[in-house]
């Protein structure tokens, strides 16, 4: 099967083949270079996106009301327990300032 090349920022992405047709469709559709041609930024907006094949059958509005269950099931020894999250080590002190004008057109 043959693996797409995307290009994001000017960077040739290989997708891991373990990625199934669906899926790889639409992160591809997600990440064109130009913005008016990714999926969502078109006329239908949002719409072409919950369309997209990958998610058939998904319950929107389930979502919207906050009424889906999560497919991720994890046993919890208490409120505090956060054995299943990674760790990383606390950061220290506030960012550096960015000055690269990046949003200059906003």
């Amino acid at each position: 099967r043959q693996t797409y090349h995307l290009r994001w920022q000017w960077q040739k992405v290989d997708l891991p083949k373990k990625i199934s047709k669906r899926p790889e469709d639409l992160i591809r559709r997600l990440c064109k270079l130009n913005p008016a041609e990714q999926l969502g930024n078109k006329k239908n907006g949002i719409t072409d996106i919950k369309k997209h094949k990958w998610f058939q059958g998904f319950n929107w509005e389930g979502l919207r009301r906050r009424k889906l269950m999560t497919p991720l099931r994890r046993e919890l020894k208490g409120p505090l327990d956060h054995s299943h999250f990674d760790m990383f080590p606390p950061e220290l002190g506030e960012p550096p300032d960015e000055f690269s004008d990046w949003d200059k057109d906003f």
